[in-house]
């Protein structure tokens, strides 16, 4: 679960705020124009960026899959994937990873760097390592805005089965209202 208490975010003035409200094990979209704050509330529920009043809890770490590109160049795909696991001191499940590559249709790639792949498939690169580690609160910025419509509508369809078998809590901010009503259980507007 993830509970906002009249949390604003913001940098030395306020872009987004006062929110408040909890989301526990459903899809929630945010739908905003362009430097509303979106991003900068994602930071906040991080522990990027302190918050500029109010609070926040969460009942699991919080994980982020960012709009831009975070893969790390010097790895592999493979190995973009195991990071977390490494990062964890964790037991890394190559096998595991391997099938989530497959997932997104990059298992060709397994072996190849990031700066090897268009662009659509280092976002689906990011989905794969962040539906890799199954987290229970998700926070999704824009995550499949580089995809062509098919390679979008199966990706969407991905974190749909995810979610369902988890029942996890996704935050989901995307510019697209089709989207939004496609995937969120509610959508909020700012």
């Amino acid at each position: 679960m993830l509970t906002l208490h009249e949390l604003t975010v913001g940098y030395d003035t306020p872009l987004l705020g006062p929110v408040s409200g909890s989301f526990d094990g459903s899809i929630t979209g945010i739908l905003a124009p362009s430097g509303k704050g979106k991003t900068t509330l994602f930071k906040t529920l991080c522990g990027v960026i302190q918050p500029l009043s109010g609070s926040f809890q969460a009942s699991a770490p919080v994980t982020m899959m960012c709009q831009h590109n975070t893969n790390f160049d010097w790895l592999t795909c493979l190995d973009n994937v195991l990071i977390c696991d490494k990062i964890q001191h964790k037991p890394q499940k190559p096998t595991l990873a391997r099938e989530m590559l497959a997932t997104v249709g990059l298992l060709s790639h397994q072996n190849d760097y990031p700066r090897q792949l268009s662009g659509g498939e280092q976002q689906r690169l990011s989905l794969a390592r962040v539906l890799y580690l199954k987290p229970q609160i998700l926070l999704m910025d824009e995550p499949l805005s580089a995809l062509d419509e098919s390679t979008r509508a199966a990706m969407q369809a991905l974190v749909l089965r995810q979610h369902k078998a988890l029942q996890n809590t996704i935050l989901l901010v995307t510019h697209s209202q089709v989207e939004a009503k496609l995937m969120c259980d509610t959508i909020l507007t700012f």
